[in-house]
């Protein structure tokens, strides 16, 4: 049994909690032990949160458990790119929940999440520590890149690029083949019938420059 530490005591840290509970339980015997939350909030240096224990503060948890697997469960893009670098070279497992649906010739990255009932279908590569959220599809042979992230209930079709640190917000979906550039934003809701430039949010309201 390996020992597990999730970064980032939130909503998505105990939706991967539950996630690896799942796994243990699915498994013949269980695969990880949920040392706790690391986190670098001063308010979550110590005690509980989701009934596993604070840690403390990333760096210090990193060095006090050098053989630790760690997961960086943080929602945010470019702050989970930060911190993922900030930790540099440690086992970063990837998750899937055992109600996901994916297929095998589909390619999931170190350190990514696929949720619950969600479908990554055939030929489709999902980047290291980029998200499916819950209830998202990503469509054949679509390509999510390193800390991408898929919000629940989204729907990318087939041959979709979602560059990096890029996200297709809540119940957001793309027509086949569209690219969404790096850091860009598909807002909740929104239909991508087209390419979505770099470091744009396309919304109901239009695309606007970050």
């Amino acid at each position: 049994m390996k020992d597990l530490v999730i970064v980032g005591a939130g909503g998505f840290g105990r939706e991967v909690a539950w996630t690896v509970e799942r796994i243990n339980s699915s498994a013949s015997g269980a695969a990880w032990r949920l040392v706790g939350f690391a986190d670098d909030a001063a308010d979550k240096a110590s005690g509980t949160f989701g009934g596993l224990p604070l840690l403390g503060p990333c760096a210090k948890v990193a060095r006090e458990r050098p053989d630790a697997s760690f997961f960086v469960a943080i929602g945010d893009n470019a702050t989970r790119q930060s911190v993922a670098g900030a930790l540099g070279d440690r086992d970063f497992p990837r998750f899937v929940d055992p109600s996901a649906d994916v297929a095998p010739s589909a390619e999931i990255g170190r350190g990514a999440f696929v949720g619950p009932r969600s479908v990554v279908s055939v030929g489709a590569k999902v980047g290291e520590f980029a998200i499916v959220n819950a209830r998202a599809g990503v469509g054949h042979d679509s390509v999510l890149r390193d800390f991408s992230q898929v919000c629940p209930g989204a729907s990318l079709s087939g041959a979709t690029v979602l560059g990096e640190r890029a996200l297709a917000g809540t119940n957001s979906c793309t027509v086949p083949g569209v690219n969404v550039g790096d850091g860009a934003t598909v807002a909740a809701g929104t239909v991508a019938f087209a390419d979505v430039a770099a470091n744009s949010t396309l919304s109901p309201f239009g695309t606007l420059r970050k």
